[in-house]
């Protein structure tokens, strides 16, 4: 069965990766979870950010054994197109419940605001995990997932607390 991740952007490369690298390592969780699919969002205040975080999903999903891993990219024109995000989500959800694929929301990167529309829309559309990359220290913001010790970071999927 595939695995299907679905995340916003962010000016902050570890702010997408990182979650990612925590799922595939299975950082605090029952099990890994290692996309095959990984749909993020763009908007016009990310820069190269994005590019840069694309790039290091894929060398990271193929180091875990992903041969080809799909990474798509939706668009919206300005961050606050709140309609724009909360479609990229249900889509995204919807196309990987319809092929049977198991879905989850990383609900880390991106302003508040597409955070609570991306956890919204994973509790609505029946999201398999809804996760969270949770830090201990701002000490460690700005650092790729390897380089913080594992004793501060963990990740949460909310669907297993709530």
């Amino acid at each position: 069965m595939d695995n299907v991740w679905v995340s916003s952007g962010s000016t902050t490369v570890e702010a997408m990766v990182n979650p990612i690298a925590a799922a595939c390592a299975g950082d605090g969780l029952n099990s890994e979870f290692i996309p095959d699919t990984v749909y993020f969002l763009d908007n016009p205040g990310l820069g190269d950010a994005l590019s840069d975080t694309k790039v290091l999903t894929r060398t990271l999903l193929e180091q875990y054994g992903v041969e080809s891993p799909t990474i798509e990219t939706g668009h919206i024109d300005h961050e606050t197109d709140f309609q724009g995000i909360a479609t990229h989500f249900q889509e995204a959800i919807t196309d990987a419940h319809d092929a049977a694929a198991n879905v989850a929301v990383d609900v880390t990167p991106g302003r508040k605001f597409m955070s609570v529309i991306a956890f919204n829309a994973g509790m609505t559309y029946n999201a398999d995990h809804i996760f969270y990359f949770y830090l201990e220290s701002s000490d460690y913001f700005s650092r790729i997932y390897p380089e913080i010790p594992r004793t501060a970071a963990k990740l949460y999927d909310f669907t297993e607390i709530l």
